[in-house]
């Protein structure tokens, strides 16, 4: 069920209708979660359309660390359940690795080893203690999963995934939809 091929594109839910070529794209849960709610609620609806892409990046609903720990290890848990259905519905899937504080590491454990794995840096690295936080997540991660790949949804940030790097595993970076929008932007007033 895990996807080994790296994909050519990816495509936020929110923004799907965008996407030409489906089959070529992963499609990514890296928005809003109140754009991809019915989608948890009812992943059975959707099997049709998600099935149209290349992959699905695993559920980012997100576990904010401000949220009382149980929250946030329920929507890890909803993230891994309703991946691990689209999975097992014949859907490639490449994980989506969201942990919350560090009572959430432990979750680390229901993911598998050996295989590409997805992280969204986007708007969480911006404030520099937040980076801090995302340093020792990745460390964690590479050391507990690793993975053969690391697919960067947003900015890529050199010294968050150095420990990464030094252990020679590859870095696949996708610019955000809004990283996209901005060199649009700054396109057109050339």
């Amino acid at each position: 069920m895990i996807a080994s091929d790296i994909p050519n594109n990816i495509i936020q839910w929110d923004c799907r209708s965008s996407c030409l070529n489906p089959n070529g794209c992963a499609l990514s849960f890296y928005c809003n979660d109140q754009y991809f709610q019915s989608v948890i609620s009812n992943p059975d609806k959707y099997l049709d359309v998600i099935s149209k892409y290349q992959c699905v990046i695993g559920m980012d609903a997100s576990p904010f660390d401000n949220m009382p720990p149980v929250v946030q290890c329920s929507q890890i848990y909803v993230n891994l359940a309703v991946t691990y259905y689209f999975g097992r519905r014949g859907i490639k899937i490449i994980p989506n690795v969201r942990l919350g504080t560090k009572r959430t590491y432990s979750s680390l454990d229901a993911y598998p080893k050996g295989t590409l794995i997805a992280v969204g840096t986007n708007g969480f690295i911006k404030n520099k203690s937040n980076r801090a936080v995302f340093i020792e997540q990745v460390k964690l991660i590479v050391d507990k999963l690793e993975p053969i790949g690391i697919i960067i949804y947003g900015p890529f940030v050199e010294k968050i995934f150095e420990y990464a790097e030094s252990k020679k595993i590859k870095i696949y970076q996708y610019d955000s939809y809004i990283m996209k929008r901005k060199s649009e932007r700054n396109s057109e007033r050339i």
